[in-house]
Parts: structure tokens; C-alpha cells; sequence
């Protein structure tokens, strides 16, 4: 969102913005509106989501059509679906090609939000996977509209690549500067909303923890607060790591894509780990709740776990060749600190706190 502020303010000033500086402010700006929006509770989020449909909805329609009908000129088919630019340095176009699914894998997580949504509704055990797959349907779908328009309203690649905001550019060759200010505003809007509800997800999960004593002082984060009874500590604690977070980008350009590597992987991974508990320990265990994928079961589990091993693994690897200390990915070096913190809090604290989750108010009490 900061870059597509940033990016309208240059579209419609003379005086140009480009520092990291004004990136992280609008970063922070953004994170604590959000905490601000989610502190209203789920009935407002509610609000937001119902809106969020027809918004996005109509704004992908508005992009898809407007971008190609008014582009001055177009490639050739032939080029939107079958050439292939290797920029990466490496030899092997194979690999140049999975080290671009980071994108794609950056937009098909974060689906499992709704399901953690859904918790506090009615008839969750449906609603919830219902969600899911919903959410990576339409994502799907929209993701490869949305390309093909893309492509097909491409003007320079050249220019594209060389672009501090190439989404901007993008949009101001195929169209004009308003229309570009309105593609981007839809766009900013769009992420505001996928920002509130990732907030809430991450509170509700984390007051979930709390509620089973599985974190540091869980009786301080289990606390609700206001009349709308929002997790607000948690919510503020999100925003203080999401802050300390951002602000190594004032010392590498590369770290924002170490971050958004490692945050791909360790996402996948914590949706990958029951796969495996169920594969490894309670494979001819079934329980089979109102929505279940039956026989297919262990076939997609195993395939889930297989894709997630292999994604971790090529998105470790330098999206660039050769490699410097500037051009590095270090997301492997993050993932490690991640799972050296996480084991090392599990022995000294975990294992002797959690006690499994605790499913009802009476759980609650008798803790």
C-alpha cells in the first residue's frame, strides 16, 4: 500500500518520492490504521468483507477491460502465451521459472484467514473449509484474468524492468495518468482490506493461544477489550514486531524480498505440519467431520506436503546470478532463527504449559 501511495502522490506531483524513509512511514501508517479498524470488532469486519467483494469484483472488471480496450498497442498471442525472458542470470530457464512462483505464492496464502474468521460463527466446521476453498478458487481465477489482461496491454518490457514502480508505469503507458490514479487507489483499497483481515486472523490465533496458556503471559494477551471486546493488546503487539520487522530496508533493498520469501515458507510450512502429524502418527486414524475429503484424504495430503517441502526449498535460493551479499537470499538464515527460537521456546516453556486446546467455556473455567 505505501508504494501505491507513494506511487500516486509522483503521478500527481512534480516533486518525486522514492526514499525508503516515506515507504516505512506509510507502512506504519497503514499498520495502525488497520488496528484502528480492527479494533471495532467483527461485526465492522463483517462490514468490510461484504464490501471487499463488490469491490474487488468490480475493480478487476474495471482493470481487465479498460487496460487492454485502451493500450495503444498489444503483442501478439503468440507472445503472451508462449515467450519466455530469462533475466535472472542463471543458465537454466527451468529454474528461473520456479524462482518466479514466489508471486504466485505470495498470492495464494493467506487463504486460511477466513477459516480462522469463521471460529467464532455459526456451523464453523463447514463455513470454515467452505471458506478456503472458495478464497483459492477465486484467487486463482481472478490471478489468471488478471495476467492475460496484464500481458496483453504491456507496452516495454524494458521500461517495466528499469521502473521504480512498474505497476505504475504499467498502468500510465496502457491508459492515461487518471485512469492510472484510479487503477491504483482500487488496488490500495483492496490491500487495506486483505491488511484488516490478516490482522484480525493473526489476533484471533494468537488469542487462541493464549486461551490454551501456550504463550508467555497468556493471561495478558487472553484479555478483550472495549465494548466491541477486540483482542486491542494483541492487535497493538502485532503492530509493534510488524514495525521492528520493517525497519532493516533502510539498510538493504534485498531484505523485503527475504522477508516476503521466508514468510511464504513459514506460512506453507505451518499449514504442511498437521499434514505430516496425520501422515507420520494417525494415518489410519479417521475422523470425519461434516466436511471431509474422504478417500482422497492421504493422496492430497501427501501431495500438500511434497509441494511445500520442494516450494521451501526453491524459494532459499538468490533470484539473481551471480550472487553477492546484496543480491543473497537470506530467508534460509531467517527461517533458521525462526525455528531455532521456536524450538528453543517449545522445550523450556511450551511442553509444560499447553495442555491442548480447550473447546469450551467450562475448559476455560476448570483451568
Amino acid at each position: 500500500m505505501g508504494e501505491y501511495t507513494i506511487a500516486i502522490s509522483n503521478i500527481l506531483n512534480e516533486n518525486q518520492v522514492s526514499n525508503a524513509g516515506a515507504n516505512v512511514g506509510l507502512y506504519i501508517a497503514y499498520l495502525l490504521l488497520g488496528v484502528a479498524y480492527c479494533y471495532l470488532g467483527l461485526k465492522w469486519s463483517a462490514y468490510l468483507n461484504k464490501f471487499m467483494i463488490y469491490w474487488v469484483a468490480a475493480g478487476t472488471i474495471i482493470v481487465v477491460i479498460a487496460m487492454p480496450v485502451m493500450a495503444p498497442t498489444h503483442p501478439t498471442a503468440e507472445w503472451v502465451f508462449t515467450e519466455f525472458q530469462n533475466s535472472t542470470g542463471y543458465k537454466n530457464s527451468g529454474l528461473a521459472f520456479f524462482l518466479g512462483l514466489l508471486q504466485a505464492g505470495w498470492t495464494l496464502i493467506g487463504y486460511e484467514n477466513g477459516a480462522q474468521i469463521a471460529e467464532g460463527t455459526k456451523n464453523a466446521q463447514v463455513t470454515g473449509p467452505r471458506g478456503i476453498i472458495i478464497a483459492v478458487v477465486f484467487a486463482i481465477a481472478q490471478g489468471i484474468v488478471l495476467c492475460v489482461a496484464t500481458l496483453f496491454s504491456i507496452q516495454d518490457t524494458t521500461e517495466l524492468q528499469e521502473s521504480s514502480f512498474p505497476l505504475a508505469t504499467l498502468f500510465i503507458r496502457a491508459t492515461n495518468t487518471k485512469l492510472a490514479v484510479f487503477f491504483l487507489v482500487i488496488l490500495t483499497v483492496a490491500q487495506f482490506g486483505s491488511l484488516c483481515n490478516s490482522l484480525l486472523a493473526n489476533a484471533q490465533l494468537i488469542w487462541s493461544m493464549s486461551r490454551d496458556e501456550c504463550l508467555p503471559y497468556h493471561r495478558f494477551w487472553y484479555k478483550l477489550s472495549g465494548k466491541h471486546e477486540a483482542p486491542l493488546r494483541i492487535l497493538l503487539l502485532e503492530a509493534v514486531i510488524c514495525t521492528i520487522v520493517i525497519m532493516p530496508l533502510f539498510g538493504s533493498e534485498s531484505y523485503w524480498s527475504a522477508i516476503m520469501s521466508t514468510a511464504v515458507i513459514c506460512v506453507n510450512v505451518a499449514y504442511g505440519l498437521p499434514y505430516v502429524c496425520r501422515l507420520i502418527w494417525k494415518r489410519d486414524v479417521v475422523h470425519s467431520g461434516p466436511f471431509n475429503l474422504g478417500r482422497y484424504s492421504l493422496l492430497i495430503n501427501t501431495i500438500a506436503v511434497a509441494w511445500i517441502a520442494f516450494f521451501g526449498v526453491i524459494l532459499c535460493i538468490p533470484a539473481v546470478s551471480p550472487v553477492d551479499p546484496v543480491t543473497m537470499n537470506w530467508a534460509s538464515l531467517m527461517i533458521g532463527a525462526i525455528l531455532i527460537f521456536s524450538l528453543a521456546f517449545w522445550f523450556i516453556s511450551g511442553r509444560k504449559n499447553y495442555k491442548g486446546p480447550m473447546q469450551t467455556l467450562a475448559d476455560t473455567k476448570q483451568t
